[in-house]
């Protein structure tokens, strides 16, 4: 299974798929790795992470950095209106260990994402 990558603006975005930083930074490591979706507006676009720690609705557009956005997921969510921030650190564990984005990315693009962790953006969605 290959993931799907957008090229834009020099960076390289692939479709997230990572486990929820949500649950790792509450300590639960057993949670699945998944897609996500962009929620925000009703969008139901999917959500791509780039080189440049943002990630992108392929429906909407939207780009904003990593540490912007909150989740909600089945295991930590008692509804799926809840929507919550993760840590930095959680972000980089969740991408720096999702196996099959690693792989197809590259250690190159790992490093460009977690590098760019430290810079935060604007749009400011979920």
């Amino acid at each position: 299974m290959s993931l799907e990558k957008i090229h834009e603006n020099g960076h390289t975005y692939f479709r997230l798929y990572i486990r929820c930083p949500v649950c790792l930074d509450r300590g639960n490591k057993d949670v699945p790795v998944r897609y996500w979706t962009h929620y925000d507006n009703n969008c139901h676009g999917d959500i791509y992470i780039g080189d440049d720690a943002n990630f992108k609705c392929d429906k909407c557009g939207c780009v904003s950095h990593v540490e912007n956005w909150k989740y909600s997921c089945p295991d930590h969510s008692g509804s799926s209106d809840e929507f919550v921030g993760a840590s930095a650190a959680a972000l980089a564990e969740a991408v720096s260990t999702a196996g099959q984005l690693v792989q197809e990315a590259g250690l190159d693009w790992l490093q460009k994402v977690l590098e760019n962790l430290k810079r935060r953006g604007a749009c400011g969605t979920r």
